[in-house]
């Protein structure tokens, strides 16, 4: 039959950069040193390598790999140096440190995969770095795969490996070797794909072998997803179970390491996009990743803003926007059903979210204008991908987005969320005062959680009549079970404990008695009906 087209859709968009560089001005493309033809390269490169094998390595030109990590994991040149990028914005820093102290008449050669990127690099190099000697493979590896096959054909290729493309091959193989490494087995590899579940589609190296048996995904959860979507019925264009037991064997069983594995393999997948704002969260707040609501509770979360009446939320602690785009989509969700649009402060589905950190703020507010222009599918989780190169300080202390035109969101930077929370319950805030609430969501100072309570429950300017509070990490870690009997028995300190253990101890013995304290004082108001979720860290 005929070979399958290397693309299922085309798309024509108008976009002001053909790759996204993120340098601060445009530089002159047509000055971006040499525009070497791939034969004239490969004779460069085979020279260069006889340089390096007659112990004359500082006469060979400095070949550099403008790719990023994935690509350069499965192919390159021969004595080429990959910049170990994950995306082409961070190649401008890595380049100032790696020719800091080279001469500016020194060779350099630059390649990409299909003669893009080199140029922006060469201009780079030549203008902002100040070389004089900078030349680029013309067309990329793909014009020297080409040539050489077709010009000068039995010619050693000098370049090693899988060439990564971007379309439905996502690899061609050039060479026999294998660079890469399995990502489920680490056997030796240069097999390209990507996830095979939808909801994840995250791009991998894998061997026939783990490709096989886990059925082109990644991992084992993301397996159990394929497994089970064999036994669904069918819909919105879904295989039939009969189609999809083809395509899977019919011996497939899902198997699960654990009760929340198992949940997750029979709950509706979770958009993509929340997957990039936790990596996002772990790259730029590293020491805080853990508070990142997850899975479980942001689909939890997602649903109980569904269930409200208008979708109308306050979030007090909003931390990198993983729960803030939980509450937005609910409250798109809501907006929907009740055929509500424009959504703001003053009626309609709205979300209002409160954070004091700086760094926090940034990225919350960076997810915030990712899921508003780009949704919460595969588009809007490239988008949040590509924040890890770039997240712009923010000095406004409102920030305004909209989902769909349907749910309203404001960012507010504070200094102490308790003390504007308690300036709208008073129907003093101002410019800043809304119209009551659904559900407040309490994920802020947890010395100070009855206070927020009794503020949500001292006014109907807040929280509506029949609203709910959620408040978060009220088990924390487990330890409100020792909080309870006094005996923190886990926290096992001797005269060799060091300080800051000890310090970490004090702590967590504080916070766990607090929070035992507020459980045990709002099970007994009887304004409020209560229920203890033992999910996560406790809702």
């Amino acid at each position: 039959g005929k070979p399958a087209a290397p693309f299922r859709n085309l798309h024509v968009r108008v976009r002001t950069q053909v790759v996204a560089d993120g340098l601060d001005k445009s530089l002159d493309w047509q000055s971006a040193g040499y525009d070497c033809p791939p034969l004239e390269w490969h004779q460069k490169l085979k020279e260069a390598r006889e340089l390096r094998e007659s112990g004359k390595t500082e006469d060979a030109p400095i070949l550099l790999d403008c790719r990023n990590t994935y690509e350069t994991d499965i192919g390159i040149f021969d004595g080429a140096e990959p910049l170990q990028t994950e995306s082409f914005r961070e190649s401008w820093d890595v380049l100032k440190d790696r020719l800091a102290d080279t001469p500016k008449d020194a060779p350099i050669m630059t390649y990409c995969t299909g003669g893009i990127r080199c140029v922006k690099v060469g201009a780079y190099l030549t203008q902002e770095l100040g070389f004089t000697n900078v030349s680029r493979l013309a067309g990329g590896i793909i014009a020297y795969d080409r040539t050489l096959n077709e010009k000068a054909e039995g010619e050693e290729s000098m370049f090693k490996g899988t060439n990564f493309v971007f379309d439905g091959r996502l690899g061609r193989q050039i060479t026999d070797d294998a660079l890469g490494s399995c990502v489920t087995c680490g056997a030796e590899t240069s097999l390209v794909s990507n996830c095979l579940n939808e909801n994840c589609h995250k791009r991998i190296i894998q061997c026939e072998s783990c490709r096989t048996s886990f059925h082109g995904t990644c991992s084992e959860a993301c397996k159990n997803r394929i497994v089970n979507g064999a036994m669904m019925p069918r819909r919105m264009g879904a295989p039939t179970t009969s189609e999809a037991s083809s395509c899977l064997g019919e011996d497939s069983r899902a198997t699960y390491s654990s009760l929340d594995d198992y949940s997750m393999g029979h709950s509706s997948p979770v958009p993509s996009v929340y997957r990039e704002m936790e990596l996002n969260t772990q790259t730029y707040l590293p020491s805080g990743s853990h508070m990142v609501s997850g899975d479980f509770q942001g689909r939890m979360l997602t649903q109980l803003t569904s269930m409200t009446r208008e979708g109308r939320v306050l979030e007090l602690g909003t931390f990198t926007g993983y729960a803030t785009a939980c509450f937005l989509e609910g409250a798109r969700n809501v907006g929907q059903v009740i055929g509500s649009q424009g959504g703001n402060k003053d009626a309609g589905p709205y979300v209002m979210t409160m954070e004091r950190d700086g760094r926090a703020f940034n990225l919350a507010v960076a997810h915030a204008k990712v899921v508003a222009e780009h949704g919460f599918e595969e588009a809007g989780a490239e988008a949040a991908c590509a924040l890890r190169t770039d997240i712009p300080d923010v000095k406004d202390d409102v920030v305004s987005v909209s989902v769909d035109g349907i749910a309203g969101c404001d960012l507010v930077r504070v200094t102490d969320a308790l003390a504007t929370v308690e300036s709208i319950a008073a129907g003093k805030s101002g410019d800043l005062q809304p119209a009551p609430f659904d559900l407040v969501f309490v994920d802020a100072d947890k010395t100070r959680l009855l206070e927020y309570v009794e503020t949500c429950l001292s006014s109907d300017k807040l929280l509506k009549k029949g609203g709910l509070i959620v408040v978060d990490n009220v088990l924390w870690k487990g330890l409100v079970l020792e909080a309870s009997s006094g005996n923190f028995a886990s926290m096992v300190e001797t005269t060799e404990t060091g300080q800051d253990e000890l310090r970490k101890n004090r702590r967590a013995r504080k916070l766990a008695n607090q929070m035992h304290q507020f459980n045990s004082a709002i099970v007994k108001d009887d304004r409020v009906e209560v229920m203890l979720l033992p999910m996560r860290d406790g809702l």
